[in-house]
């Protein structure tokens, strides 16, 4: 069975990456994909760009957030229980010019923060190597280029629990040769292209309509 994953919750009707939208997009998918980020003052935020407003948001703490962002709850954007979420999630761990030192606090702190059928996955692969073994839940590597697959290849021949979040791009390229049902393909928003990954076994789908998508589930 392939799973349906909320692109950052229902974007098209809430926030992006809002704990409200998230939840809410529970109704429509198995799983939620959602961001994270940390903060100067080493609280984790959902947020996808590294920065707002000009402000690198390592550079800034959940005041000057709440500043910057004076029409947004900031409680609707800080993580700090599991529980403020209401089913599985892809927890990605944005670390785009983030300090070593932000890199591994945050590592740190999503180690106690999921549950066993959660995803933590990153574009930074050696960050997802160093603590694949301290994770209480599943793991995986972000893929958005077809120069990717050659080592994505190796690491899977050594590691059959890695899991493979790839672009639309990548899953499509006659060089793919990951195993389908470790493999979760970002971002499918055409109903057709949809269901034809559908038929293909992948272990999920990420897309930005799930309540829409979802009447294509089998």
């Amino acid at each position: 069975m392939t799973f349906i994953f909320g692109h950052r919750g229902l974007p098209h009707i809430y926030r992006e990456n809002s704990i409200v939208g998230l939840n809410k997009a529970f109704e429509y998918c198995d799983f939620i994909e959602t961001d994270l980020r940390i903060t100067k003052d080493n609280n984790i935020i959902f947020y996808h760009d590294s920065f707002i407003k000009g402000f690198f948001i390592q550079d800034l703490t959940l005041n000057e957030i709440e500043l910057l962002l004076p029409d947004i709850d900031l409680n609707d954007m800080i993580f700090n229980s599991r529980e403020q979420l209401n089913g599985n999630v892809n927890f990605e761990i944005k670390t785009d010019d983030t300090d070593k030192e932000y890199v591994e606090t945050i590592m740190k702190k999503i180690i106690g923060m999921t549950n066993y059928k959660d995803i933590i996955s990153s574009f930074n692969w050696e960050s997802i190597h160093n603590y694949k073994k301290s994770f209480n839940c599943r793991y995986g590597i972000i893929l958005d280029s077809e120069d990717d697959l050659f080592e994505a290849q190796a690491i899977s021949n050594h590691d059959d629990q890695m899991m493979f979040m790839v672009s639309n791009n990548v899953i499509n390229s006659r060089n793919f040769n990951l195993p389908y049902d470790r493999s979760v393909v970002w971002t499918v928003n055409d109903e057709n292209e949809f269901k034809r990954l559908m038929e293909l076994g992948l272990y999920g789908i990420i897309t930005d309509i799930p309540d829409t998508m979802q009447l294509y589930k089998k």
